[in-house]
This record gives C-alpha cells, sequence and structure tokens, in this order.
C-alpha cells in the first residue's frame, strides 16, 4: 500500500494483512492517492482528502488479464511521481515468483512510451483545410531520471493559394520537455510560437499577428523558479509589439500540521516596439497561507502586491473551505485592491482561460461547491464575478497553441463567469467527462456585452474501446470602433475508435462545423458570413 503526497510528492508505504487489511502511519494534512499493489493483480488507485483523524477506505484488486487499458495508463503517469524506492519496490512487487498453481502476472511496465495523434480537415475548395500532428514519449532512465518530450503542430492552409503545400493562413507549434531526477526535482523547458492572418487585405504589416514564447522552469519540492520570454505582434489594438522577460518564483516558508505559509515574487520587463524609452518594469509579492481551524472548517487568507513605475497597489483576499459532508464542500473566496496609486499605463496581459494568476483586477470574488469521493467520480460548480483592471486576451485552449480561439477583455470590463465540471464512471465499462464554462464582460461605461460558452463532453466505452468527444464554442464580441459583432459558433464532433490490435492503435473520423459572421480572421471562412463544414479523419497510436 503507497500513500502519495500529491502536494510534496512524497510517498509513504505499508503492507496488508493476509486479509487484506492494512493501516498506513499518521499523514500530513494534504490530498493523497492511495494505490494498491499485489502480483497477479492491475493496481488501483483511489484519492482521498483526510478531513479527520480516522478515514477507511476500500479498495478492490482486479486481474490483470480484465483490467483495462485506463487502469494501466493511470498507474503509469503516477510512477512519474513516484521516488525510486518506490519504484524498485513496485517493480519488484510486480516481478515476483507466482505461488505454485497460480497464473503468471503479463503486467509490464515499459521504459519507454510514448503516444502520436495525427489528424486532418479537409472541405470545399473555399474553405480553409487544416492539419495537426501531437507526438508526446516518457522514458525512465535507470531507476532515478525520467525524461518526457511533448510536440504539437496545427496549419491551417490558405484556401486561396492553389500551389500544393502553398501558404498558410494561420499555424501554431509548442514543444516541452521535462528531465526529473527525483519526485521532488525537476527541469522543464519550453517552447511555442503561433501566428495567423486577419481578413484585411491591404498589404502591411497590421495584416498578421504574431506571438512567441520560451521558458525555462526548476522545480524543487516546494520551491520553484521559472525565466519566461514573450513577444508579440498585433495581437492589441494600438499596440504594435512588445517583448517581456519574466523572472518568477515560489517557495513555502513554514508548514505545520494545521498551517502553512508561502511566498511568490514576481519580475516583469515589458517593452514596445517602435517606441523610444517605452519599457515598463512592474514586481508583484504575493503571500499564501492556509489554516485548518476544525477538519471541517479551512481558513486560505493572503495579500498580493504589484510595484511599478506609475504606481502601487495592494489587495488582500481571503477564502473558505467548509466540509458539507464527508465528499462535499462549500468553498467562498474574495479579493479587493485596498490600495491603487495609479491606473494609467497598464501593459496589457495574455492569460490562459485555466490559469488567470499573472493578473490582479480590481476586485474579484467567487463561490460554488465541490463534490466527489475519487478521481473517478466528482462534480464541481464555480461562480466568480471580476473587474478588470487591465486590457486582457484570454485564451481557451489550457496550452499555447491556438491564440485565435479566444476573446479580448477591456479596461473597467465586469466578468461573470460560470465554470461545471463533471465526471462519473457508470459501473466498470462507461466514463463520463464533461466541462462547461459560460460568462459576459460587460463595459463599465456603454458598449456591447461580450458573452462567450464552451463545453466539452467526453465518454468512453471500455469494452468496444469507443471514445465519443464533442467540443463547442460560442463568442460574440464588438469590434473596435464599429457597429458590427463578431460572432462564432464552432461544434466540434469526433468518434476514435480501437482496432484491438497487438498495437494500440485508434482511428479518429469527426466533423466540425463552424458559423461565422463579420470575423476579422481569414481562417474562418473566405465568405465573411457563411457555414463551414470540414470533415476529419485521422490516426492515434499509443506504444
Amino acid at each position: 500500500m503507497i500513500a502519495l503526497n500529491l502536494n510534496t510528492l512524497e510517498a509513504m508505504q505499508t503492507f496488508s494483512g493476509n486479509d487484506g487489511a492494512f493501516a498506513l502511519p499518521a499523514l500530513p494534512a494534504a490530498v493523497y492517492r492511495i494505490i494498491a499493489v499485489k502480483q497477479g493483480f492491475a493496481p488501483t488507485v483511489a484519492m482521498i482528502v483526510p478531513t479527520r483523524k480516522d478515514v477507511k477506505l476500500a479498495l478492490r484488486l482486479e486481474n490483470e488479464k480484465r483490467a483495462n487499458r485506463s487502469t494501466n495508463q493511470e498507474i503509469w503517469e503516477l510512477r512519474g511521481s513516484l521516488p525510486p524506492d518506490i519504484l524498485r519496490e513496485l517493480d519488484m512487487a510486480m516481478a515476483q515468483p507466482v505461488s505454485v498453481g497460480a497464473a503468471a502476472a503479463d503486467y509490464q511496465i515499459p521504459r519507454v512510451k510514448g503516444e502520436m495523434v495525427s489528424m486532418t480537415g479537409v472541405a470545399d475548395q473555399s474553405t480553409p483545410s487544416f492539419a495537426q500532428t501531437a507526438v508526446g514519449v516518457q522514458s525512465r532512465l535507470g531507476d532515478t531520471w525520467q525524461l518526457g518530450f511533448r510536440g504539437n503542430i496545427h496549419r491551417i492552409d490558405d484556401p486561396t493559394d492553389d500551389t500544393p503545400f502553398g501558404g498558410a493562413v494561420a499555424q501554431s507549434s509548442a514543444m516541452q520537455m521535462e528531465l526529473r531526477s527525483s519526485a521532488t526535482e525537476a527541469y522543464r523547458v519550453g517552447s511555442m510560437k503561433s501566428w495567423w492572418r486577419y481578413r484585411d487585405d491591404a498589404p502591411g504589416p497590421q495584416h498578421e499577428a504574431d506571438i512567441r514564447a520560451h521558458n525555462l522552469e526548476w522545480e524543487h519540492g516546494d520551491a520553484r523558479f521559472e525565466v519566461r520570454y514573450l513577444a508579440q505582434q498585433n495581437l492589441f489594438v494600438g499596440n504594435p509589439g512588445s517583448d517581456l522577460i519574466e523572472i518568477a518564483g515560489n517557495t513555502t516558508v513554514m508548514q505545520t500540521r494545521r498551517n502553512e505559509i508561502g511566498v511568490a515574487l514576481r519580475v516583469t520587463q515589458e517593452s514596445l516596439h517602435n517606441t523610444a524609452n517605452a519599457t515598463f518594469r512592474t514586481a508583484d509579492l504575493t503571500a499564501n497561507a492556509h489554516l485548518e481551524i476544525v477538519p471541517s472548517f479551512v481558513l486560505r487568507y493572503g495579500m498580493s502586491s504589484r510595484l511599478g513605475l506609475y504606481g502601487t497597489e495592494w489587495a488582500p483576499r481571503t477564502g473558505a473551505e467548509f466540509k458539507l459532508s464527508k465528499d462535499t464542500s462549500f468553498i467562498v473566496s474574495g479579493m479587493y485592491k485596498v490600495y491603487d496609486q495609479s491606473r494609467q499605463n497598464m501593459m496589457p496581459s495574455i492569460v490562459v482561460w485555466t490559469d488567470e494568476s499573472r493578473v490582479l483586477p480590481r476586485y474579484a470574488y467567487s463561490f460554488g461547491f465541490v463534490s466527489g469521493d475519487d478521481a473517478r467520480n466528482r462534480v464541481s460548480a464555480i461562480a466568480t464575478v471580476s473587474a478588470a483592471d487591465s486590457p486582457l486576451r484570454v485564451v481557451f485552449t489550457d496550452g499555447f497553441n491556438q491564440f485565435w480561439d479566444g476573446f479580448y477583455v477591456d479596461t473597467g470590463d465586469i466578468r461573470r463567469d460560470l465554470r461545471l465540471t463533471y465526471r462519473k464512471e457508470l459501473g466498470r465499462y462507461l466514463l463520463i467527462d464533461m466541462s462547461s464554462s459560460a460568462g459576459a464582460a460587460t463595459p463599465a461605461i456603454g458598449g456591447s456585452e461580450k458573452v462567450y460558452v464552451t463545453g466539452d463532453v467526453e465518454s468512453t466505452y471500455h469494452p468496444s474501446g469507443t471514445t465519443l468527444a464533442v467540443s463547442y464554442r460560442q463568442l460574440h464580441e464588438p469590434k473596435p470602433n464599429a457597429t458590427s459583432e463578431y460572432r462564432t459558433q464552432r461544434v466540434n464532433v469526433r468518434v476514435a475508435q480501437a482496432l484491438h490490435l497487438p498495437l494500440d492503435l485508434k482511428v479518429l473520423l469527426g466533423v466540425e462545423v463552424v458559423r461565422a459572421a463579420n470575423s476579422p480572421f481569414l481562417l474562418d471562412t473566405v465568405d465573411p458570413d457563411g457555414v463551414t463544414r470540414k470533415y476529419i479523419g485521422g490516426l492515434a497510436v499509443n506504444f
């Protein structure tokens, strides 16, 4: 029995008795994955949040021959976080000779594991087609070092270019490499580039948008250090382009059983293109802490500050988590900028939908419910209200790979967001995973409201290996200095069917339907107001 601390990635282990009963030593307050390993069976995993002194847990082991592939995938991903001593004992447990009369175990952990997905979308000659390929490889170097690589490239062709393998109207590429020397120390390198063309056919530097980023990250236990470079061109109106260098780090300064205090520092310098002496420097210092008053009530508090050439900002924040039951919690948080010396000359920011830690709004508060007993059955609903204090470009994808899939938020806009997630395993054969978000950004003075809706649903039927994925995006955003409104609706349906060959090979089929009106991007459709339909085909392989 292994208990993996998801906060520190430290592991503790013990052994069960002949009857399967086990007792783990006293564990610090954290979120844990409990892993049960027995020769001849596929390991099983459960997640727990210990909110009281004694926690009872029941796990069921399945014969390796009847275990589904998702179990093997989950265990392989966990191996990247287990320390070397636990890895060695896990391998020894799985490789032990079986007793007389028992069947031999065929559960093997490969030293090299990878996946590749390649897709293409085709349509009529007046509509852009696309091609996308993603590759990922994980490997173990001995019992200590681990190496991982992921790459992705996405290209949308120019429908007006009749030349084979001709020009493109948009393209994005991203790469990330991780080298882990132990369970608590890792080194990461990442690089991305994304560009696309606007519909304006007039030649000039404003015809194309471009963004690129490179980052280096070092992680050791609770400490983290990162260096990031980001350059953008024609991404914001009135800002021809800029170069940004950022150095950031965070660590835990004190930790006890019921209390934890951490600090984070970020220093940023951004220079505008074609503008003399236009350099902005800021330093963000953040302190975070949480205190467990009683097992059913946790208080979180902290202070965010920003020091720049044009003023200093202070924003205290607080939050709380109430345990309504064993598996259900009510969470609430709030932040307000109590001191803001000057709001002028604020540089635009680029944020990913799932991480907005780089911005400091005028105020923000959120509340919602989180419920679930483990990773297979979970539901959450979080509502957030915030006031933007600087222009934002919000990107809906989790990675820096499709910057055209996003919208703008102006200074003073009031954002109201609702985010839902649902994950449920129905019996032993069907798994449903759903996430959705909806919201609006309302200008403080006049103007039209920006509206966005996203939804992703994925279900997997294990006996046949069939996966159905549906993605939905809808944006309503007025154009700057114009009466028209940019509207787009995008529905993407994909089916993946495993071929049940010795090699884990899947066939991908699908369709994407897009309706765009007054789109500023050439990649949507040649017709300013029309419907685009693409038929998608591809292959995916795991090895």
